[in-house]
Formats: structure tokens, sequence, C-alpha cells
């Protein structure tokens, strides 16, 4: 009897050649979507790979194109030393036969050993070009900004000119009069747009997070807006909703909305404003509850022209207004959204967690400046809600929220507290004896908001002094403890 053994083994050779393509599909689906220039040689200097970036770098319709471009202009020492050193850094001035220009680029080579066990150079390709069209396109925006205030400029030195050379009155000295005011606002505008700009740039854009009453807050807003002739009519539809934002980024963000879409129309638009909360189921239960904020005008006053889009409107020519109003978004917290129908939507956390510079660095800085301009005191009290739970407890916390919201103003403000159910009391301009009685009025309205709703169980509110400064200066942390 014979027996015939099959061997079920692949033979060495096949099973190389196995794993080296294995090898090359891992290459393509990891590297061929960067955007960096990559290619791989091998201790032969063939090439292994080299993505669809690198090809573009260097005009090179395939893989061994591309390496033979790397040949031809690297310095022949370059290979060695990245060898002797494990890597190496070289500049090349390559030539682009079809396009007959020239191009520099930087050429970052590794020695490395590949999964196989095989050494290979690791090449990573520098289109300094790129950075030269970026210098290009930083140019002509400060060229487009500079046109833009040196217009308004002219006119209103022509027109103090007209009025200083000779006497005017009556209806020509008017005109004269209103042009140069029409161009100066224009010029403040431009130098505001400027201002945030280099705001943005130097990441400066920050935010005081303050306890504020929604409709309260954006009504004045759009008040001064129609005092000032740039909205033709608002429709506010918000909730007597209280949460925790910047008050002054909020209306900054507001103003810059309605400005943009002035521009995008061309005249003063009529705008609503509405808002929604939005609540999502994330992982083991946990609600996260947002505030969603809608700016659109209405669509009777918009010219067929403008309806295009307002997001490639922003993104062809007034790049700058979005990238303000993404800024001025994520500096409050939230994010920004542009729908199709050119609604311009901000979404807020309703229940954002502590954050230490916007909910106490930020508002003792600016409490402090107000108190030293005043030269009054400055008082923090802890104010902490004890015995809340369940949804009694959320209840209460909302309760209290809008009871303090009405004792906000310019030298009260109230921020998150560090600890759950507790808030922080910036004052200034008021002794021990009138903040302990400020706080007994909270916590009067407090006790007849939660009895006048029919609530059984009412938590108790305790306050103490955490920071107490003297017009003089001098700082403590002694002060008062009630219960």
């Amino acid at each position: 009897m014979v027996t015939q053994h099959t061997d079920l083994m692949p033979a060495p050779r096949a099973a190389a050649a196995s794993r080296g393509d294995d090898f090359k599909r891992v290459l393509e689906e990891l590297l061929q979507p960067v955007e960096q220039g990559i290619v791989i040689l091998d201790n032969s200097l063939d090439v292994l790979f080299a993505n669809r970036s690198a090809l573009g770098i260097l005009a090179a319709p395939s893989a061994e194109d591309a390496a033979g471009v790397i040949a031809r202009n690297c310095p022949a020492g370059m290979f060695e030393a990245c060898r002797g050193q494990g890597s190496c850094v070289t500049y090349i001035d390559v030539t682009l036969a079809d396009r007959e220009s020239r191009k520099l680029l930087g050429i970052e080579a590794r020695w490395t050993s590949l999964p196989d066990g095989t050494a290979a150079y690791y090449l990573l390709i520098h289109d300094f070009s790129r950075w030269k069209k970026l210098d290009e396109l930083r140019l002509r925006f400060a060229t487009s900004l500079s046109h833009r205030m040196r217009t308004p400029l002219t006119a209103v030195r022509n027109a103090v000119g007209i009025l200083s050379r000779q006497p005017l009155a009556g209806d020509e000295k008017e005109r004269l009069l209103e042009i140069g005011w029409r161009n100066v606002e224009k010029l403040i505008a431009s130098l505001d747009e400027l201002q945030k700009i280099f705001m943005i740039e130097s990441e400066e854009v920050t935010v005081c997070r303050t306890l504020t009453r929604l409709r309260g807050e954006i009504r004045p807003v759009f008040e001064r807006l129609a005092g000032a002739g740039k909205v033709r009519g608002q429709k506010i539809a918000l909730p007597d909703l209280v949460i925790f934002a910047g008050r002054g980024r909020l209306q900054e963000f507001i103003t810059a909305a309605v400005e943009t879409y002035a521009t995008w129309l061309g005249a003063a638009p009529f705008i609503e404003c509405s808002s929604s909360v939005r609540e999502e189921l994330l992982y083991r239960g946990v609600c996260e509850r947002s505030l969603k904020l809608y700016l659109r005008p209405r669509t009777s006053c918009c010219p067929r022209a403008a309806r295009a889009n307002l997001k490639d409107f922003l993104s062809f020519h007034e790049a700058h207004r979005g990238l303000v109003l993404d800024r001025l978004a994520t500096a409050l917290g939230g994010a920004l959204d542009i729908s199709r129908g050119s609604t311009i939507c901000l979404t807020l956390p309703l229940d954002p967690p502590f954050d230490r510079e916007k909910d106490l660095v930020g508002p003792l800085h600016m409490m402090t400046e107000r108190a030293d301009l005043t030269g009054g005191r400055l008082g923090l009290v802890e104010l902490r809600l004890v015995g809340a739970t369940g949804a009694a407890g959320a209840r209460a916390v909302a309760t209290l929220e809008k009871v303090m919201s009405a004792f906000v103003r310019d030298e009260h403000v109230v921020a998150r507290g560090e600890r759950a159910h507790t808030w922080s009391h910036f004052v200034t301009g008021r002794s021990l004896e009138e903040l302990d009685r400020t706080m007994q009025a909270i916590q009067r309205r407090f006790l007849d908001a939660l009895g006048s709703g029919g609530e059984e169980m009412i938590p108790s509110l305790r306050w103490e002094m955490r920071y107490n400064r003297s017009s003089a200066g001098h700082a403590s942390v002694a002060g008062i403890s009630v219960d």
C-alpha cells in the first residue's frame, strides 16, 4: 500500500509573495489618503510605495517615475548619511518638465525596518510652494481689508478738505457731513473686523460665563440694532430660559450674525429669532441637554439673487465673517451650523461642566477690574443648595437659578460653582452686611416661589463669604457663613 503525503503548507516563495501583497495593501489603506507626500524605497532604492500626494508633488505619473525624480535630484550621500544617522533632511530644486517650472521641496528621509524585517528608506516630501500659496492668500486678505478701510478714509478726507477750504451752508454742508459720518462708521466697522481677526489668530477670544436670562439678554441687542437701522424688524420667540453663557460674547455673536445677513442681502433684514431644547441620551443613561438658537431672515425680504446659499457666500466672499462666527460659538462652548436654508444655528449646552477659566478666573478678573474702576469692594459669596435630590431637586435648582437671575446686574454676576448645586456670586460696591441682606432676599424669593408651586420637600440654602477685597486692595477669606 502506497501512502501519498500532500504538503498543505505553501512554498516559502509563495508565502513571501503573499506577505508582500498584504503589506502593500496595508500601505495603500493607511498612507494613500494622507495629504503629506510619502515614498518608501527598499535597500536598493527601488520604489515599494508612493502615495497620490507624492505623485502630485513630484509631477510623476507613476511610483517608478517618482523614485527616478528623487534619485536624480537628491544628493548622492543622502542615503549613506541616513543609514549612519537614522535620519537625514535635504532640500531639492526639482524641474517639472511638463509644467516648465521649478519647485523647491524638502525631503526628510528615515532609515527603518519594515514588518518583514527588511530595511527601507521612508521619505516624507514637504512642498514649500503650498506655504507660498498660503502667504499669497494672507496677503490678498490683508489687501482686501486695507482697501475696505482706505476707501472710506479717502471719502472722509475729501469731505473734510472741502469743508475746510470753503465755507458752505445749507444742503451742501449737510450732504458732506453725512458722507463723512457714513464713511467713519464704515471705517470703524472694518477696524472692528480686523481686531476680531487678530484676536482669533492670537486665540484671545475668551469668555466669562455667568448666569444669563436668554430673552432678557437678546431682546435689548435687537432693540439697539433696530435703533441703529441695522435691522428692518424682528420677531423674537424665545422662552424665559436661564442659561450659563458669556453675556458679552453672546451679544457679540447675535450682532455679528445680523451684520452678516445685512451684508449678504445688501439691505437691513427682518430677523426671526427662535430656539428649541434638544435632549440626547448618552451612554449609561446620561442625558445631555442643549439649547439651539436659530437666526433667520424672512424670505419675503430676501432678493432672489441672494437666496443661493449663505454658507457659500461666507466661503467665497466674506470668509472672515464666517470665521468670527465660528470662533465666537466655540468660545461660548457651543457649535455653529449654517443650514441649507441659510439659517444660522448656535447650539449651547444647558448643563455645561465647571470650567475654571470661564466660571471662576474670568469672572474674578472682570469683577476685580470693575471694583478697581469704581473704587469699591469686591466680594465672592458661595451659595449652596442642600437637600436637592431627584425630580424635586431638579425643579428646585431651576427655580433658584431663575430667582438669582433677577439679581444679575453689572455689579452682581452669578457663575457656576465647582461643586454640584453651588453658585459663585461676584458682587462689587457692597459691604458684608449688604451682601448678607442680598443673600437673604434671594432665600425669601426662593422659598416663596417653591411654596407657591406646591412643593412639599424644600431644600435649604447656605452661603459663605469666600473672598473679600476692599477698595484699598486688602483681601481676606474670612467672612459671613449663614445657614
